[in-house]
């Protein structure tokens, strides 16, 4: 290892405006803009934070910062991340990194996948947050200081709020299987049996044709129920985002041109996450208390975090620091001669589709992951 080693709460209205932005992590100058005299007047221990740039937890000089999308209510699987992203960020701000974590990354201290370590949390006295801290800390070795944790209602609505998104398709692709919502079980008119296949009993799908498929060998290629989906086209060039456009944009997995990789989905999310933050911090959005009241209010039904209120004067002065065209992308992901991961075998994973080091090294992930995050600093060393 490199560098390291080895009470959740309902917002208040005035930390929700910086955690609208926060979940980005690059959105603290919304409340620097908008609340920062009420911050002021809290009490002379904000002042003094604000001014030594004391109290705001750290390690090494960095602050880590786990950020969180789950699907929420009426979606499958609701407590399951789908979008992980590790934010560290140097204290002077001249590094920020943002860490996309693959939602099939296997989390052996939950012996399951990390996208379910929020899910299982919850399910006990730990909390979501607090256990998906602990489960990415001991996987790459490095301290979570906090962790936001939104849902995707509540971002969808938002990005209505302020009018839609603005980016550019560089890579056009078709998606023909996008999930629909509530028709995750429908049987599209199709009816599911029960034969004997050698001496087993097992279940099958007797699809239009008359031919049967194995139901536990049902693959995206072939795959009967094609009323479950629906088909994405993304063309190349300039695109305006409503809400749900943007969020189909994001957590598309079966894109042509190889957009479906965990890659091409990382960089997608990154730059919904930054044209989010260009309009959040936009003169129409600031200068409209009717919007800014709206966030606040969606964000304050779909956000969950361990920051306290004490933390946010820090967050704000470090957030103004931070230069959006320095931050640095790492993405975590298998595939590509480059990449870290690899497939594993479903055999050491109870059959389950998984990704693992490239290496089988698990201490290796962890060294690459830190020597990332440290990477600029050993770079000067070196020179």
């Amino acid at each position: 290892m490199r560098r390291y080693s080895g009470d959740n709460k309902k917002p208040s209205v005035t930390k929700i405006i910086i955690l609208a932005a926060a979940a980005t992590i690059l959105f603290a100058t919304v409340l620097d803009y908008f609340n920062i005299g009420h911050l002021l007047i809290r009490g002379p221990k904000t002042i003094v934070q604000l001014v030594t740039d004391t109290g705001l937890k750290s390690t090494n000089g960095r602050v880590n910062i786990l950020l969180l999308g789950i699907g929420g209510e009426g979606h499958d699987g609701p407590n399951l991340s789908d979008t992980m992203i590790l934010a560290s960020i140097d204290k002077s701000a001249k590094d920020a990194v943002l860490v996309s974590i693959p939602r099939d990354l296997w989390a052996p201290s939950i012996s399951s996948k990390i996208n379910a370590a929020y899910a299982f949390g919850q399910e006990k006295d730990q909390g979501g947050l607090e256990l998906s801290k602990k489960t990415l800390s001991l996987l790459f070795g490095i301290p979570i200081h906090y962790a936001v944790r939104v849902d995707f209602s509540g971002f969808e609505k938002a990005v209505d709020l302020v009018g839609g998104l603005d980016t550019t398709v560089e890579i056009p692709f078709v998606d023909p299987q996008y999930p629909l919502e509530g028709k995750e079980d429908d049987l599209c008119g199709l009816k599911i049996e029960t034969q004997d296949i050698n001496g087993v009993q097992t279940e099958v799908v007797k699809t239009a044709s008359g031919s049967a498929i194995i139901l536990s060998q049902i693959t995206d290629q072939e795959n009967p129920f094609t009323c479950r989906y629906e088909a994405l086209t993304f063309k190349q060039g300039p695109l305006h985002l409503d809400g749900k456009t943007a969020l189909k944009f994001v957590r598309s997995r079966h894109g042509t041109n190889d957009e479906g990789s965990d890659f091409a989905r990382s960089t997608r999310q990154q730059k919904v996450i930054l044209a989010f933050r260009q309009k959040v911090i936009s003169t129409s959005t600031l200068t409209n208390p009717t919007t800014i009241i709206n966030l606040a209010k969606t964000f304050n039904r779909s956000i969950d975090t361990d920051i306290a209120d004490d933390d946010i004067p820090l967050l704000v002065k470090l957030g103004q620091k931070i230069d959006p065209q320095t931050i640095r992308r790492v993405t975590l992901d298998a595939g590509r001669n480059t990449s870290v991961l690899d497939v594993g075998d479903p055999t050491n994973y109870n059959g389950q589709y998984v990704l693992d080091p490239k290496t089988d090294n698990w201490g290796d992930l962890a060294d690459y992951v830190q020597g990332e995050i440290f990477k600029l600093e050993e770079e000067k060393v070196q020179d």
